[in-house]
């Protein structure tokens, strides 16, 4: 079965300066959850060739932008995917309160580094994914068919709101760009119901499961139930497979056996899905 992950981050020392001592305090939850020490000291070739040896054929690496110098993480990205284009497609990051002129932003990105794609992380910002100062942004990718990933999930810092990523903003954005391709991080969890329906009423919403551990998804009470049972009916075209790089994809694709989908709809979620969003060329 051929395998896309819809979204890495960098690796090493490029895309953590300092090391893991040097990570935010904010991220000290997050920390102990997830080996982060992995992700600072691999460098980020040999990360590369460890998924090839998973059989993961491409990868979406994404400038998620969370602490640090934005264009030079954007940078990185493109030089990262310049290295290995067969292997990498690269999504730009935005920090769009940090700049006059966002779209200007991204279009830069785009033409200096052949971007693909657009990562946000609006709580990074202390805003919501409807926030209208987003729109302009918004409306290009709609435009220019630019898909969009969005954090859609709990995040870790003690001073920024859960509630700036929950999927019921990202429903007005939906509402007012129906052809606007939007992935949403994460799934959506904790609010994995409410996602669902996002995702059932907007079929350009799309739900990536980065950063969960199939095993954890197949646990009763984890709450990720109503995901597995619609995902295999009908919401099958509108699922990802990601890893956030967190976990090993030797252990991630193993454990996808475990998840209780029709072996067509693990095609989708495993490639099919992510190779038209992507437009490749043996979709």
């Amino acid at each position: 079965m051929k395998i896309i992950d819809f979204r890495i981050i960098g690796t090493g020392k490029d895309f953590f300066p300092g090391g893991y001592d040097a990570m935010p305090a904010f991220m000290d939850r997050y920390k102990q959850l997830y080996d982060f020490k992995r992700l600072c000291d691999l460098p980020m070739e040999d990360f590369i060739t460890q998924m090839r040896q998973s059989g993961v054929t491409k990868a979406v690496l994404q400038a998620e932008y969370s602490y640090g110098d934005l264009n030079l993480l954007n940078q990185h990205v493109g030089e990262t995917v310049k290295r290995h284009p067969d292997m990498l497609i690269g999504f730009a990051g935005i920090d769009p309160l940090a700049t006059n002129d966002p779209v200007a932003d991204l279009e830069r990105f785009i033409n200096m580094w052949g971007m693909k794609g657009l990562n946000l992380q609006p709580w990074v910002q202390g805003i919501y994914s409807n926030d209208k100062r987003l729109y302009p942004l918004y409306d290009y990718c709609q435009g220019k068919e630019i898909p969009v990933t969005i954090h859609a999930s709990i995040n870790f810092s003690i001073t920024h709101k859960i509630d700036y990523s929950h999927p019921l903003y990202l429903e007005e954005v939906a509402c007012d760009f129906p052809k606007l391709t939007i992935v949403a991080n994460h799934a959506g969890w904790p609010w994995v119901n409410d996602m669902v329906a996002v995702a059932w009423k907007h079929p350009n919403v799309y739900l990536e499961i980065g950063g969960v551990s199939p095993r954890y998804m197949i646990k009763p009470g984890t709450g990720w139930e109503t995901f597995l049972t619609y995902g295999n009916s009908v919401l099958k075209d509108q699922i990802l497979f990601a890893t956030d790089s967190i976990m090993p994809h030797e252990r991630v694709i193993e454990e996808i056996d475990l998840l209780p989908f029709k072996d067509s709809v693990k095609e989708n979620l495993m490639y099919k899905n992510a190779s038209r969003i992507l437009k490749l060329s043996d979709t």
